[in-house]
């Protein structure tokens, strides 16, 4: 999205509003201007700056900079953990447990429904503009999504280590990766399309086919990406526990990974479901899941209230 329409859309969302002042602390900066209401219903949900940590739900675009666009950041009906996702750059683990509290052995995140939701019910909605100098860092515009939350939405956190039962994530056979699993080349540069990948690189994401089933894909990416994003894949009821990265493998690789989820419903759905991932794991990455325990990051919620519009 070039400068000027970037300038008419934060222009069009912030009319009728009026623009707060965002302070900043000593150790964190805060944007110039900031716009903060709730969701009206029938806003689509748009953001001109990707709130994930490289684990996307969907497929990505070509055009998609992954940046911080130049300082302005218009995001539009979506729910609070989301912006709290994009501030603290949670991994997919670390999301899905502040959501959820699905995990054995992990604490309550203790955020409300209405930043939440659940799996049948939807959070609350907000839009947030802002704007920061042309040079901003997209991890510089997540410090200043953390000043902003903590003015807006009176949101503080702390994060606590806990011994969860977790997967780890290993090869099958020391020092061999199954035949979709490789090394990044470094003649890639990411300028150009490439079969069966992600259009860009460092994100684990949907790949657009033609044929049945989930197709992921994932193209400069480090192994603990990838480990992270296994429940944003499969859904946290195939894999309940966190997946955390034992292979030993460095660097950064590129991986297709596709399987069919079985036509079941109910318990024998799910079973069937992870043993499909798993086995397509196996034979196409030379990848497996072993139980195991290791400590966790989890982010626990202090305090938060919904904004007030201005």
């Amino acid at each position: 999205m070039n400068r000027f329409v970037l300038h008419v859309v934060f222009a069009m969302i912030t009319t009728g509003s009026v623009l707060a002042q965002a302070p900043a602390s000593a150790d964190r900066p805060a944007f110039d201007v900031t716009s903060v209401r709730p969701s009206k219903a029938g806003v689509a949900q748009r953001s001109n700056v990707p709130l994930d940590s490289g684990n996307v739900y969907s497929t990505v675009s070509a055009d998609d900079a992954r940046t911080a666009a130049g300082g302005y950041f218009v995001a539009t009906h979506q729910p609070l953990w989301r912006y709290i996702s994009f501030a603290y750059k949670l991994s997919g683990t670390q999301e899905l447990s502040f959501r959820f509290n699905m995990f054995s052995g992990a604490p309550k995140s203790g955020a409300p429904f209405w930043v939440t939701g659940g799996f049948d019910s939807p959070p609350e909605f907000f839009d947030i503009s802002a704007r920061a100098p042309a040079e901003t860092t997209i991890d510089q515009m997540r410090l200043m999504m953390q000043s902003l939350l903590a003015e807006r939405f009176h949101l503080s956190m702390h994060t606590v280590q806990a011994d969860a039962p977790v997967f780890a994530l290993v090869l099958e056979k020391d020092g061999v990766t199954g035949p979709k699993l490789q090394p990044h080349p470094a003649s890639d540069t990411c300028s150009a399309p490439v079969a069966d990948l992600p259009p860009v690189c460092g994100v684990v994401a949907h790949v657009a086919a033609t044929t049945p089933g989930q197709h992921y894909g994932g193209r400069g990416v480090s192994l603990s990406l990838f480990a992270n994003s296994i429940q944003t894949m499969t859904g946290i009821a195939a894999v309940p526990r966190p997946v955390v990265d034992e292979t030993g493998l460095k660097g950064l690789y590129d991986f297709h990974l596709t399987w069919v989820h079985d036509a079941a419903s109910g318990d024998a759905g799910v079973v069937d479901n992870s043993a499909n991932f798993r086995d397509a794991l196996k034979q196409q990455l030379g990848l497996k899941l072993k139980n195991d325990r290791a400590p966790i990051q989890f982010l626990i919620v202090d305090r938060v209230e919904r904004a007030t519009e201005n």
